[in-house]
This record gives C-alpha cells, sequence and structure tokens, in this order.
C-alpha cells in the first residue's frame, strides 16, 4: 500500500488550494497538493516536506480530515495552514485558489471528488 499525504489548506476567502499534475506523472488534471509518504516519516512530515519541495512553501499539518483507499494507493487528506509566505509552484505545476462549493471543480481528479463532496457536505 502506497501512502499519499494530500494537503488541504483553505484560505479566508473560503477558497481552497490546488495543484495541477506535472505533465510527466500521470494521471492529469487537478488535485489536492503533498505526494508520497517515504520510509520513517509521519503523514504530517511527508505532507510538510512535498509541500516545501513542491511548493516552496513551509506549512504546518494539523489533522487528519478523511482517508480514502483505492487499489494500492491510500490518501489522506490532512489539514494544513501556512506558516509563511505564497506558494511558489517548483516542479512545473500550476496552482489555483478554488472556491469551496458543492460543485466539483473541471478536471479534479477522480479520488479527489470524494473528498470534495465531504469537504463541501461540511461547511
Amino acid at each position: 500500500m502506497i501512502d499519499v499525504a494530500a494537503a488541504v489548506i483553505i484560505n479566508d476567502r473560503n477558497q481552497v488550494l490546488l495543484a495541477s499534475r506535472p505533465a510527466d506523472k500521470p494521471p492529469y488534471g487537478w488535485e489536492f497538493p503533498g505526494g508520497k509518504v517515504e520510509i520513517g516519516e509521519t503523514l504530517f512530515e511527508a505532507l510538510q516536506r512535498e509541500l516545501r519541495e513542491e511548493l516552496n512553501w513551509e506549512t504546518v499539518a494539523e489533522k487528519e480530515l478523511y482517508t480514502l483507499t483505492d487499489g494500492k494507493i491510500c490518501l489522506h487528506f490532512i489539514q494544513a495552514r501556512p506558516i509563511s509566505g505564497t506558494p511558489c509552484p517548483c516542479e512545473n505545476q500550476q496552482i489555483k485558489w478554488v472556491e469551496l462549493s458543492p460543485e466539483v471543480p473541471d478536471d479534479l481528479l477522480k479520488n479527489d471528488h470524494i473528498f470534495w463532496k465531504f469537504l463541501t457536505s461540511e461547511k
């Protein structure tokens, strides 16, 4: 089983951060930023490392909100908040802030649809 930590960062305008998948890493589309947990890392450590590497952004992982298992992947959605600065993509991806609403954003990856519906039902 591959554990993946995905950041749920909501700004003061009730928007959540999404990132595009790099062109050389299918599947293609938009997702919650994050990545694979390495051996010896906690979910929170992995998330903070991934956001530092991919977005040059220091954050604090606060709590796990939801877990989804699909085949060989266990996707952990983790609430995080920035410590300082703003996200700056470092791996040829794009980022965008999307308003939280019941409508699923265009091109959001399939696995993230389930969490999006959970997240917007909580608001």
